[in-house]
């Protein structure tokens, strides 16, 4: 039986149904696509060695999230630690938000959005108070100002607070465990955005760190 359609009618409808299905490609690549947080790495694995992590922890990463029941190797555990990545172990399929160290700004300075967020206190005096009491009920705080000593100074007159000063440029991860302290000092001129997500999460980690005998 010979065709009704001519050769371009065929040829019109071949790019009519090209059209659709690119069409119908294009919408469904479109749909939103739940992404997790660029600080936290996420991996659905039984078993995390560290052959799992090569190529996947870089400096932005502050946690890993593992299935509950994920066995973790020794090896993993001490090379988070010594890069102050939190491990957390959720049944959930997103693993929410990272806790993270709260945050007290005395600067009169514009802060960067990576200290957000951030409760606001007009004066010095009354960002340290609010500070410790923070620093015992949360056993971690950041304090923000412009005069850190001076501010850790003043903290540290609180019973039940160990305030020190923590700069970008030296160790105050060590020192922040030496010292047990729970409330600690940034001159937030003096760091990097890239460096502070690290900062709120390994302080967070290290809450409730007990310092030497001799400032108990």
């Amino acid at each position: 039986m010979q065709s009704t359609y001519s050769s371009q009618d065929i040829d019109r409808i071949v790019r009519l149904v090209v059209q659709r299905l690119l069409a119908e490609r294009s919408t469904s690549s479109a749909s939103p696509v739940q992404s997790q947080p660029s600080s936290e790495l996420r991996l659905d694995m039984k078993l995390v060695t560290t052959e799992s992590l090569k190529g996947k922890l870089n400096e932005s990463i502050t946690a890993l999230c593992v299935p509950a029941k994920a066995v973790v190797t020794p090896a993993v555990k001490d090379e988070l630690k010594q890069r102050g990545v939190q491990l957390r172990r959720l049944d959930a399929n997103n693993c929410g938000p990272t806790p993270s160290t709260p945050v007290v700004n005395a600067a009169k300075q514009t802060v960067s959005a990576a200290w957000q967020p951030n409760e606001q206190v007009g004066s010095l005096n009354k960002a340290v108070e609010r500070a410790s009491s923070l620093a015992k009920s949360e056993q971690m705080v950041v304090l923000l100002s412009e005069q850190p000593e001076v501010a850790s100074a003043a903290a540290n007159r609180q019973p039940g607070v160990r305030a020190m000063v923590a700069c970008s440029s030296h160790d105050w991860q060590a020192s922040a465990k030496s010292l047990g302290a729970n409330l600690v000092v940034c001159h937030p001129g003096q760091w990097q955005d890239s460096d502070v997500p690290r900062l709120l999460a390994t302080l967070w980690s290290l809450r409730g760190t007990a310092g030497p005998n001799w400032i108990k």
